[in-house]
């Protein structure tokens, strides 16, 4: 029964020089003038087996296969060094068994990375197969799987009986609950140095309402046999009634000294009586 685990319709396959030193395959050496086919790839698992086919897209005709055998996927493909686009197959001719070396190259690095998973996936599909097949198969399949699967290992290990005996007890401690957190007004009363039950008997985490300030004291009545005060003085009389020199400045003159500027500005003199007058 074979399953097609891929397939792509597109892919270059060129002819490449062979590999020098341990290195790896490099795709930059790869020329477009030794490209020698266009057409579509497929991995499909046959048994346990798996074979890559390049076929014809429109006949289907086969082009080349690389089968692999379990466990040897990396003999037969093997990806570039410079490249993840680019890949090397080892085809095989069934017939003759020879066999010669192929790149392929994908257009994208999306499709090149599904073809590497399907193969990988089916090499660890097969590896698990093989396991649960010798478990089974095992006289022990406890320490079977323990010596093939370390995480089953560690599922099956012994760890003694851990039950209570009789007289046995087990000793609690609980750490005791720590106060309860105050509500949103203690902990502001706390902040400002106050308890809640202080000041006023408001309820915890309500506002208190301040009294509001008081009016204007109204001017006293006045008492008989008592002459009333004199009403206060007025700030717009007492700046009309201020003298001129203050509204400049100056203060009033004093007994004996008459200010620089009064003195500069004074009546013109009149003339002479003792001048003639010539027409």
């Amino acid at each position: 029964m074979e399953q097609v685990l891929f397939v792509h319709r597109e892919l270059d396959v060129y002819r490449i020089p062979p590999r020098v030193g341990a290195g790896g395959w490099r795709s930059g050496e790869w020329r477009m003038s030794d490209k020698i086919f266009t057409g579509r790839v497929r991995v499909v698992a046959v048994g346990e087996a798996l074979e890559v086919r390049l076929e014809d897209p429109q006949s289907c005709e086969l082009f080349g296969v690389a089968p692999m055998p379990p466990g040897q996927a990396q003999l037969v493909v093997e990806q570039a060094s410079d490249s993840s686009r680019n890949f090397v197959l080892r085809l095989e001719d069934a017939a003759s068994k020879r066999h010669a070396f192929v790149g392929v190259s994908f257009a994208d690095r999306a499709t090149a990375f599904d073809f590497n998973v399907a193969i990988s996936d089916h090499q660890r599909q097969q590896r698990r197969t093989a396991e649960m097949q010798q478990i089974s198969s095992s006289a022990d399949p406890v320490a079977a799987a323990a010596s093939i699967l370390p995480e089953a290992a560690a599922l099956y290990r012994s760890t003694g009986d851990l039950s209570l005996k009789e007289g046995q007890t087990i000793k609690i401690t609980v750490k005791k609950k720590e106060q309860a957190v105050a509500t949103d007004g203690d902990s502001f009363l706390s902040r400002m140095g106050q308890s809640a039950g202080s000041g006023s008997g408001a309820a915890p985490g309500k506002l208190v309402a301040l009294a509001p300030p008081p009016a204007q004291l109204a001017a006293p009545a006045p008492v008989p046999g008592l002459l009333a005060p004199p009403p206060p003085a007025q700030p717009a009389a007492a700046a009309a009634a201020a003298p001129a020199d203050d509204l400049l400045g100056w203060g009033p003159p004093s007994s004996g000294h008459q200010p620089a500027a009064a003195a500069s500005v004074q009546a013109p003199a009149a003339p002479a009586s003792d001048w003639a007058t010539f027409d």
